[in-house]
């Protein structure tokens, strides 16, 4: 499992938790206000933070969208990309209250009916701010929401952000031994017989495994993840979609759909489809608030032999 351990830091992690805590209990005016706003102008003003990126990915994925309009979406994810960093560093400070507030969710009576005592993958995305979709696991009741993340390459962050994710509602791990942290709990559940929301942020760049399927997404073939999809079919699992829309800075509201109730049959690659077309859906509706800063598309198919080929420019 992770090397990070719950009510355990390191001494560096230590700090860093302390200095978020302080931001953490200023009021919301100014961490959104003044915090914000400076990390804002830093990313568009001074750093100009991954831009000919996030440039050239909007004007591929967006053709219908003018010059102009680009260069304002460009700088509306500025502003988004900053919230998201302050949202990041008060989540240290964030009561469990406050994590019910901060992301409103609404579910359905089917969801409920489908998922009531039995264990689901809860895919969620980078669009909007993807760290609250574990907030939305508060709502299901009888439920641990266990999270998958990629760890960072920084020790240090990725300590610091494990205890900004954990909780007495929610366990992050490795995406690596997800699969083996279900097969050991699936039996008996987790912490008094609880069933697992098994979460997933399954829209970053996929390397070419197995076999390849490219999705239509966002004007371009597109691979992604399909863990969802394999846990789903080889256990029965009910899967859900969570869609975020914005509201205001660090609040937003949640949408969960039902993409498969664990007992229909489908054909391969069918779940991670519904998937990429309700993504691509909300991107459309929303599009400044996806992680443009991310190289996407690293892998492309060629156009005449169907080779995977490997961008060099990464967009």
């Amino acid at each position: 499992m992770s090397n990070h351990k719950e009510g355990q830091m390191s001494f560096g992690a230590r700090v860093l938790w302390i200095l978020s805590r302080a931001v953490a209990i200023t009021p919301h005016w100014f961490q959104y206000g003044c915090l914000g706003s400076i990390i804002y102008f830093v990313m568009r003003y001074i750093v100009r933070y991954r831009r000919k990126l996030i440039i050239a990915q909007l004007t591929t994925s967006l053709p219908e969208k003018s010059e102009q309009e680009i260069v304002a979406l460009c700088n509306q994810y500025y502003r988004f990309l900053a919230q998201t960093i302050v949202g990041t560093v008060t989540l240290a400070g964030m009561s469990h209250k406050e994590r019910l507030e901060v992301l409103e969710v609404t579910l359905s009576d089917e969801v409920k009916r489908i998922v009531e005592g039995r264990d689901f993958v809860y895919m969620a995305s980078h669009h909007n701010f993807w760290e609250y979709s574990q907030f939305s696991a508060l709502r299901f009741e009888g439920h641990k929401a266990i999270f998958a993340y990629h760890p960072l390459t920084n020790n240090l962050f990725d300590e610091l952000l494990f205890h900004f994710r954990v909780s007495k509602d929610g366990l992050p791990v490795p995406s690596s031994q997800l699969i083996r942290y279900y097969l050991e709990h699936r039996k008996d559940g987790v912490e008094d017989g609880r069933r697992m929301l098994l979460g997933l942020i399954a829209d970053q760049n996929a390397a070419p495994m197995g076999d390849v399927h490219w999705y239509n997404f966002l004007n371009r073939p597109t691979l992604f993840f399909e863990g969802g999809e394999q846990l789903a079919m080889k256990f029965h699992l009910p899967v859900l979609y969570l869609g975020m829309s914005y509201v205001a800075p660090g609040r937003y509201k949640g949408e969960v759909t039902l993409l498969y109730d664990g007992e229909e049959s489908v054909e391969k690659h069918e779940i991670t489809e519904r998937y990429v077309r309700h993504l691509e859906r909300d991107i459309l509706r929303e599009p400044a608030h996806w992680m443009w800063s991310h190289r996407r598309w690293k892998y492309y198919p060629d156009p005449e032999t169907g080779e995977i080929k490997v961008n060099i420019k990464g967009y």
